[in-house]
């Protein structure tokens, strides 16, 4: 009987990269200091929390530009975010651009 061999192709993980404009320079700000969601979603001028979430906080937690103070409880109440090195260079080239 043919013998079957599983092939093992590299999964090809995209880059998030956010768009920097005016509200994600806000939203940075906010951030470099400890705060919660609806701070950073308020910086943001932005009302509807989902949109907020799909467009700011998932693309800046996997581009590494915010991190969250307790990582292995993304759901907690004491939930807070901050700027990260990565956050405060982005921050830092278009505050200075």
């Amino acid at each position: 009987t043919p013998q079957v061999i599983p092939q093992v192709t590299p999964q090809v993980i995209p880059q998030v990269i956010p768009q920097v404009t005016p509200q994600v320079i806000d939203v940075l700000r906010r951030a470099v200091s400890e705060c919660v969601f609806s701070e950073l979603q308020e910086a943001a001028g932005l009302r509807d929390r989902v949109h907020f979430l799909k467009a700011f906080m998932e693309p800046f937690l996997l581009a590494g530009w915010l991190e969250r103070t307790i990582p292995d409880k993304p759901r907690s109440s004491k939930q807070k975010y901050r700027l990260t090195e990565k956050g405060r260079q982005i921050l830092h080239q278009h505050e200075n651009a």
